[in-house]
């Protein structure tokens, strides 16, 4: 007897998860098609691919200007570190 109330207990649970899920499984599709739609729009127009290869070329320019000059301050301290340590040694020498 108990088995039977739980098995009547426990359809509903299920076909309520089914259900959802069927729901989800619909909503999914329905964002994969708008996705889809997007990208083909998106595709559709020149102008905005001109713009983005644009921002590109722009963000990747920036890119090289900054390690260029990352690159020129790395050499900058480097000629400091070695200025630095001569006036130590000369203090030194000095006060010795």
């Amino acid at each position: 007897m108990a088995d039977l109330d739980t098995e009547t207990k426990e359809k509903p649970k299920i076909k309520e998860a089914i259900a959802k899920l069927r729901q989800i499984q619909v909503d999914l599709k329905q964002n994969v098609a708008n996705l889809h739609r997007q990208l083909e729009m998106l595709d559709s127009k020149p102008e905005l691919q001109s713009s983005l290869d644009s921002l590109k070329k722009d963000v990747e320019k920036q890119a090289s200007d900054l390690e260029a000059e990352v690159a020129q301050l790395r050499e900058e301290l480097k000629a400091i570190r070695q200025l630095l340590g001569l006036n130590l040694e000369k203090q030194n020498l000095v006060g010795s």
